[in-house]
């Protein structure tokens, strides 16, 4: 069983600063062979040529149109930041920020006879300026916390600037008095690293985060090197950092526990995104080493990989998202996005015998192209796909 219906896929509009378009899909339809035996067919396919595919993708999808449209508070700021939300309520909470703070929070999945969708309104995040800011949803109630914990709340933190560190909560305001009738949504100012007080830390870039397994530590990591911080974990129930090595966890970008197979954690690896591995984290007392590795999608000589993203689907299943700028001849002609359907198989009860099962394809965006004439290709970044 799928515990996600949909992914939820953002896209940027190149013809309209700031502007961006919001599809849903679902990943059961798409994404995976409907037997073992044809899984197994193109898995051994791949196999044979040391690759995930070939061709580049073995099929093309009509992306579902359009369910909400975002756009910037300023024409200026063109870009806006995405951050999912997902609580124990649902899997359609969108937090969407720009450059300037400005955000709002719409629920995908809100909806009665007359609309699809909802859009509230959020107050402006404290810091003045965003960019590129990680985010985790943590959703554990700790009985045991802070007087100012919450259960149920979004951290944000800037990936290159981790002085700007919030919480999204639903609460009343501090030393207002109010009922619980009175509650909304409110930014958190949340103590920044240590590190930033460290004349030693050069650089200090976040490369790499995840949530522990006890569902309430964010961990972070910086660049691997003698400049970078190392890894640090923050408690969300007492708000304490804890240095716990100058090593770096090996990902790039957000590391997802999966407790259905061993309760490893699975990531990409390296800065260029290109294989996904598995670690095991469940003690930061050392350097976590990499226990399985499997190699990237293997695009075409002229394919130039931009981005890529993962989000955990249940039942061992995984979505891949990468988009590639295509060049002709040197020149920019073309963008494409190519989403993989990955299941990883137990070979055993046993970590090292951990198998991967795949299904690529790329998508097409008609309603995109109808919608901004001579729009070129697909242009289709996904800012982000999140999971349950």
């Amino acid at each position: 069983m799928f515990a996600r219906q949909f992914i939820n896929l953002v896209m940027k509009d190149l013809r309209v600063g700031g502007s961006y378009w919001l599809s849903r899909m679902m990943p059961e339809e798409n994404l995976f062979y409907p037997s073992v035996v044809e899984a197994g067919a193109q898995t051994s396919q791949g196999n044979r040529e040391n690759r995930m595919t070939s061709p580049p993708f073995t099929s093309t999808l009509d992306l579902p149109g359009p369910v909400a449209r975002f756009k910037s508070s300023r024409t200026a700021s063109s870009t806006l930041d995405f951050m999912p939300f997902y609580g124990r309520d649902g899997e359609g909470k969108i937090v969407a920020i720009d450059s300037t703070g400005h955000a709002v929070l719409h629920d995908a999945d809100a909806a009665d006879d007359d609309y699809v969708g909802s859009t509230v309104m959020l107050p402006r995040l404290n810091a003045s300026k965003w960019r590129s800011p990680i985010s985790v949803c943590v959703t554990t109630a700790n009985p045991g916390a802070a007087k100012d914990h919450y259960p149920e709340a979004l951290y944000a933190l800037n990936m290159s600037n981790s002085s700007d560190f919030e919480a999204l909560v639903y609460c009343n305001p501090p030393g207002s008095g109010r009922n619980d009738e009175d509650k909304a949504w409110h930014w958190r100012r949340l103590p920044p690293p240590p590190y930033l007080d460290d004349p030693a830390c050069r650089d200090r870039t976040i490369q790499s985060y995840t949530l522990l397994q006890d569902g309430k530590t964010i961990c972070i990591s910086s660049v691997p090197g003698d400049g970078g911080f190392g890894t640090y974990c923050f408690d969300t129930s007492t708000h304490q950092w804890t240095n716990v090595g100058r090593w770096s966890l090996p990902f790039s970008g957000r590391a997802l526990h999966v407790p259905e197979l061993h309760g490893l954690w699975f990531g990409f690896l390296g800065e260029d995104q290109q294989k996904l591995g598995a670690v095991d984290l469940s003690s930061l007392d050392s350097a976590p080493k990499v226990l399985h590795e499997w190699g990237g999608f293997a695009p075409p000589e002229d394919w130039s990989l931009v981005y890529s993203e993962m989000v955990y689907l249940g039942a061992k299943r995984f979505c891949i998202a990468k988009t590639f700028d295509i060049y002709d001849r040197g020149q920019l002609v073309d963008t494409a996005s190519v989403l993989i359907g990955v299941e990883i198989v137990n070979g055993a009860a046993k970590k090292a015998m951990l198998r991967m099962k795949h299904k690529s394809i790329c998508f097409d965006t008609e309603w995109l192209k109808d919608v901004v004439n001579d729009l070129r290709g697909i242009y289709a970044t996904v800012v982000f796909l999140k999971m349950l």
